[in-house]
């Protein structure tokens, strides 16, 4: 048998099947390739109306694990979004909504069905395609050519799909477990779905570690590079990022409501703070000091950044010359480093003169 035989080997499973292999936990439908969930309830809805019109839809890709028990698991390698949407009707969790909806059972649920739609919905065959044993690496590298040639991942979703290694498990972890995220206002429902909060602490780690990068061009490099080591700043990565996000939350309790929660304004206060993580975290008397100075430098360019260049000649220096740098071209790596300077002039003069600042340049 050639190795192309392996991977024409089909079935069916109804959706009645995968509603039992989920209530038994036998279904696993969060492989850490895997992308997180983005349907919004219209797509959804959308799929179930497909299926109680009895219309086909793409197959499926699982494989089938046991173990020494005799306990099956079944690995839903590509078509997570599919069969979630089918579980969370059945829960009635989503009603029909949408103008593709077939008219006759728009705006229902699932509890809202007649018998014979029901029926119709729990027999629906999926076509599932089964894959052979294989390694995580392998299964990674089938579920990323599965999706690169559809509008179905973005560049952060690529590189879940296609690393493991100890550099974007640190990501993952900090991306996840750390409250502040959440909090501050920095990403969107839709951010935290398409991993683009994933993709921008990818950012942050990477201009910690190297100094300030030129938008993305250079973060799937990095991506490689640490794949193929052991990632020695894994600790003081995260020890740093862990210190920076209490002491941001402590100098702006209210940062969502400031300019600070823009992705450019952060990168640069992220790395400011960040860079000086050796000292944190600071005593109360200079925090309330550095407080009051973000807050002010954040107004101040607020408000000439609504004005007309030919009005700002009697602002500040270094307001100018952040706002200039944030208004055009964001995220050039000469805006970035130009923001930092500015910055770093405003927050701690002192250590500026002293030749003491961290930030500079970078690598």
């Amino acid at each position: 048998m050639s190795e192309a035989d392996n991977f024409l080997h089909t079935t069916h499973r109804t959706v009645s099947w995968f509603n039992k292999a989920f209530g038994n936990d036998d279904l696993e439908l969060s492989a850490p390739f895997q992308r997180n969930p983005v349907w919004t309830d219209v797509q959804k809805a959308y799929l179930i109306d497909t299926i109680l019109l009895g219309l086909p839809i793409p197959e499926l890709y699982m494989q089938d694990v046991g173990d020494e028990t005799g306990k099956e698991t079944h690995i839903v390698v590509d078509g997570q979004q599919r069969i979630r949407a089918v579980l969370e009707f059945l829960q009635s969790e989503f009603s029909l909504e949408g103008e593709e909806v077939t008219r006759q059972w728009r705006g229902l649920k699932f509890d809202d069905l007649g018998p014979d739609q029901k029926k119709v919905l729990f027999g629906y065959k999926f076509v599932v395609r089964i894959l052979p044993p294989m390694s995580e690496e392998e299964i990674r590298k089938i579920f990323a050519r599965l999706n690169r040639n559809v509008v179905a991942l973005n560049e952060q979703e690529l590189r879940n799909a296609t690393y493991w290694g100890p550099f974007i498990t640190t990501i993952q972890k900090m991306a996840d477990e750390y409250e502040f995220w959440s909090t501050s206002g920095i990403f969107s429902a839709n951010d935290h779905r398409r991993m683009i909060d994933h993709e921008f602490i990818s950012e942050l780690a990477i201009a910690f570690l190297h100094g300030p990068q030129n938008k993305k061009d250079k973060l799937s490099e990095y991506y490689q590079l640490y794949e193929r080591n052991n990632f020695e700043d894994r600790e003081r990565l995260e020890v740093s990022f862990r210190k920076a996000c209490d002491e941001i939350n402590q100098l702006l309790p209210n940062i969502k409501h400031t300019r600070w929660r823009k992705k450019s304004d952060f990168y640069t206060l992220f790395l400011e703070i960040a860079n000086r993580s050796q000292d944190l975290p600071w005593a109360k008397d200079d925090r309330a000091e550095i407080s009051k100075k973000l807050i002010d430098f954040g107004l101040r360019v607020d408000r000439i950044v609504a004005l007309d260049e030919r009005e700002w000649h009697d602002e500040d220096d270094n307001v100018v010359t952040y706002a200039r740098a944030v208004a055009r071209a964001a995220s050039d790596r000469a805006n970035r480093v130009a923001r930092a300077n500015a910055l770093s002039a405003t927050l701690f003069p002192r250590a500026i003169e002293a030749g003491q600042d961290p930030i500079r340049e970078g690598a």
